[in-house]
């Protein structure tokens, strides 16, 4: 099994997910921290202006003369808070997650003008007159040290009043808020983290049942297919590729392994005869006339082989052919040649093969060309009646090249025309290696063409092979298998 901590497709997902969460969860809880710090500021704002409503209230309320140093004001007057407060909405969002202020540690003191003091409520020392306390009428501050924020106003009879607080209620307000933040993140993201990773674990339970069939076909279960019912949609089409694929490559190794039995059955055929020759003339003296017959015999036992050898390799040539060597050719000269090749053969016969006079251009390899033409000469000539006639047109279209060898022989009954191209497969009277036209269609279909069957006209046979045109590129190698016959 792979190291799930190196190259794992999970471990990444979860470590770039936990990295961009952790950020976005530390930059939003940071934005939150600073609206309660500013909501909690706003939070003491008011309850000193709720404060300074009380002292204002108690002061005009107390009878007589303030001019007596010392009054102490009561511990608390009821009065409502003004009506400036924050929206409800978020006053509730931040008391739900437990961020508020406790309980103020208030002080108050009342002044006269000429700085005498009238009355305090638990007034610290750090405060005291200041003459710069008629300009803040109306204000809040926090003091030079930080350590105190105070309100001012004017009071009935020219007094003043100010009313103040210590920030360590503030400050232990925000420690909280920071604890709070803290803790829910150290708690919320390993547990989120581990949900995803759970998640993340099913998402990908497909994969691993792509690779545990992929195991099994490993281990030689060549029918095993990946489970469309069972596949999500996002893996649907996936799992229908690889499953054409595996149809692909079954095919194909169903084809390989009918071309081995078949190259192994036409090889054996010469073979066994060799050796029967061989032994034949081994097994007891015979005459210089039997054995230059039998060597005679077992020389054209050697030359099929050879031809046969020969076939093949260029078969396995034609089927993975560089795309480099296809190249702008005019077929006029292949076709020469390729008639020059068989011309021994049909003029043993006396038959007559007229070429095109016009030269077609196409896109291909000129050797394997000339092989197909040959080939398809070479089948015509042995089909053909003797003193008969082989003719071969050419033609072109602006994507294509065609070329048709027709000949006047016996044809093809339809009963067999389907089996013509299979490999290994011939009607001739005295056998051959049954490559010949298979070949043929192995080459065109490698550069892009195909190859056709056609009775012709009065009987005979015609083959239409057709080629990229020399200014198309659609010459390209399929690299596909000759397809068995439908």
């Amino acid at each position: 099994m792979p190291d799930v901590g190196r190259g794992s497709l999970r471990w990444r997902f979860a470590v770039w997910f936990g990295l961009a969460f952790v950020f976005g969860a530390v930059g939003l809880r940071t934005l939150h921290y600073q609206a309660a710090s500013r909501w909690l500021a706003h939070e003491l704002d008011l309850e000193l202006r709720t404060r300074m409503s009380e002292v204002a209230a108690v002061e005009r309320a107390t009878p007589g003369d303030l001019d007596h140093p010392g009054l102490e004001l009561p511990e608390g007057f009821a009065a409502s808070r003004p009506a400036e407060s924050p929206p409800p909405a978020v006053a509730d969002v931040f008391r739900g997650l437990s961020v508020g202020l406790p309980p103020l540690d208030w002080f108050a003191g009342i002044w006269q003008p000429d700085g005498t003091l009238v009355a305090s409520r638990r007034l610290p020392e750090q405060v005291g007159w200041d003459p710069a306390l008629p300009r803040r009428l109306g204000e809040l501050w926090t003091t030079p040290d930080g350590r105190f924020r105070l309100a001012a106003m004017n009071g009935s009879k020219g007094s003043l009043l100010v009313v103040g607080t210590s920030l360590t209620s503030l400050a232990t307000a925000r420690n909280r808020a920071a604890w709070f933040q803290a803790a829910t993140f150290i708690l919320w993201v390993p547990l989120l983290l581990g949900i995803a990773w759970l998640l993340l674990g099913r998402v990908l339970a497909p994969l691993r049942g792509i690779a545990a069939t992929a195991r099994r076909i490993h281990d030689g279960h060549f029918e095993e297919r990946i489970d469309l019912a069972q596949a999500d949609a996002e893996y649907a089409d996936v799992a229908a590729t690889l499953n054409a694929m595996l149809d692909r490559l079954d095919a194909i190794r169903g084809s390989q392994a009918r071309f081995n039995a078949d190259v192994a059955h036409q090889l054996m055929n010469p073979v066994h005869g060799i050796l029967l020759e061989s032994d034949v003339a081994t097994s007891q003296p015979r005459p210089a006339a039997d054995l230059a017959a039998a060597l005679n015999r077992v020389g054209t036992l050697g030359r099929r082989l050879e031809a046969l050898c020969e076939a093949l390799l260029t078969y396995a040539r034609s089927a993975s052919i560089d795309p480099r060597r296809l190249r702008r050719l005019d077929l006029e000269p292949i076709l020469a040649e390729a008639a020059e090749q068989v011309a021994p053969q049909a003029a043993n016969r006396s038959i007559t093969i007229s070429l095109p006079t016009g030269g077609v251009m196409a896109r291909g390899d000129a050797e394997l060309l000339r092989e197909v033409f040959a080939n398809l000469l070479a089948n015509a000539v042995e089909h053909s009646a003797p003193g008969g006639s082989i003719e071969v047109r050419a033609a072109s279209t602006s994507t294509a090249a065609q070329v048709s060898v027709i000949d006047h022989g016996h044809g093809v009954s339809p009963a067999l025309a389907p089996r013509i191209f299979d490999r290994f497969w011939s009607d001739k009277p005295g056998g051959g290696h049954g490559i010949g036209l298979a070949l043929c269609r192995t080459i065109l279909r490698s550069h892009g063409g195909d190859i056709v069957f056609e009775t012709t006209p009065g009987g005979g046979a015609t083959f239409v092979a057709t080629l990229p045109a020399a200014e198309s590129q659609a010459g390209q190698v399929s690299g596909e298998e000759p397809r068995e016959p439908g």
